[in-house]
């Protein structure tokens, strides 16, 4: 059995390993799928205290939103991508961190507003916290409100599209970066509130979908 592996709560510092993968991603993104990159205008200079949301397809869609970006961020990811120690350290080193779906994790979210405090990444969030069975966007958790709430983030709409549910040789995908959801438009206040979170949620997934419904225009 694969020894599990060990996450470091307490390293913020992005991994050297990150900034040499971005160019593997690349080429992978463009030799073994085919994928095309839509509105780059809206790409902000810095991923400083901006949150990247975006639907989600496969466990690599973090590497197409790199692709896309060219951005240092830090990825949430479901524990069990980190159980194994090899798919562990490379997730990790990728810019991953894990965190457990079955419960409230605080640690996971600590950390989450531990990297955008830090500044030098920004934070890759999946809303639906799994992935789409069907490929189409689903209603969002509350956890990228929570966090845009607790650090004034702003959000970087995304979509990932495809047709079909799997991903082979030279599928088409398509990335479309949407304009900046400025903090004050989520319509947040300092404290917890439900309703604020369930509506800033709803106004997340639907600048998504809007983008995913344009598919590969």
């Amino acid at each position: 059995m694969s020894k599990p592996y060990n996450f470091k709560w307490d390293r913020i510092k992005p991994y050297a390993f990150y900034s040499i993968m971005k160019y593997p991603m690349v080429l992978v993104g463009h030799v073994l799928y085919n994928v095309k990159v839509k509105g780059r205008e809206n790409i902000p200079d810095s991923a400083a205290g901006v949150i990247l949301a975006c639907n989600h397809l496969h466990s690599i869609d973090p590497a197409f939103l790199v692709l896309a970006t060219m951005l240092p961020w830090r990825f949430i990811g479901k524990t069990e991508l980190f159980q194994n120690w090899f798919s562990g350290w490379f997730f990790t080193h990728c810019g991953g961190f894990p965190i457990d779906r079955r419960i409230i994790d605080r640690r996971a979210l600590d950390f989450a507003l531990s990297v955008m405090e830090d500044g030098r990444c920004g934070l890759g969030i999946f809303p639906e916290g799994q992935r789409s069975a069907d490929g189409s966007p689903q209603e969002a958790k509350a956890g990228a409100a929570m966090i845009a709430r607790k650090t004034k983030a702003d959000i970087l709409p995304c979509s990932l599209y495809h047709e079909g549910l799997a991903l082979r040789f030279r599928t088409k995908v398509t990335v479309r970066i949407g304009k900046l959801i400025p903090h004050e438009e989520l319509g947040l206040g300092d404290a917890p509130n439900k309703r604020e979170t369930r509506a800033a949620c709803d106004k997340i997934m639907a600048a998504i979908t809007e983008l995913w419904e344009k598919k590969h225009e």
